[in-house]
């Protein structure tokens, strides 16, 4: 199997999961982010959905974490809960971390910048908060096609960014 092809996967799975939000349901009430968006330092929500791949569609959930200019931390599962990937993007670096192949990524931003074309750390959190016009929002990352839900949003709740990385993981490169 092409790492390197494996791994450009994964980094556009992490960034779709990045850029898919734009509400929330919190006690089965629609709540928009953009209410808070102006004013947050901090913002935490679980999310499910389904990607849409060349090879098919793939139900996940996951958790997302943000603390506004700083960080976006995520983890998604696919299949019975287990963590398939967690990803951390700060303003200079880049970690993904792939547990079903037990590999992981280490980069600068500007590797990543450069690769897949993503957009800045404030340009994503911008993504994530999206324009509170739904309760889903769909997004297309080159051939990836991501639908996102949110649920049990919290605003303003410190948290951490957790990363431990097994020794046995293979460091890859882009």
């Amino acid at each position: 199997m092409n790492k390197g092809r494996l791994t450009i996967g994964w980094v556009v799975l992490a960034m779709v999961g990045l850029l898919q939000a734009s509400s929330c349901t919190a006690k089965k009430k629609l709540v928009s982010p953009m209410a808070h968006a102006a004013h947050y330092e901090w913002m935490s929500a679980k999310m499910s959905g389904e990607l849409k791949v060349e090879s098919g569609e793939f139900p996940f959930s996951g958790t997302l974490r943000m603390r506004r200019d700083s960080t976006i931390w995520i983890s998604a599962s696919a299949l019975m809960g287990i963590e398939n990937l967690r990803a951390l993007i700060t303003q200079d670096s880049v970690i993904l971390i792939n547990r079903m192949d037990q590999t992981y990524l280490a980069e600068p931003v500007s590797s990543l910048e450069q690769t897949v074309h993503a957009p800045s750390l404030q340009a994503l959190q911008a993504m994530l908060l999206g324009n509170g016009t739904s309760d889903a929002v769909v997004v297309q990352f080159g051939p990836y096609l991501a639908k996102i839900q949110y649920s049990d949003i919290h605003w303003d709740e410190p948290t951490t960014f957790p990363m431990k990385i097994n020794k046995k993981y293979e460091r890859i490169k882009l």
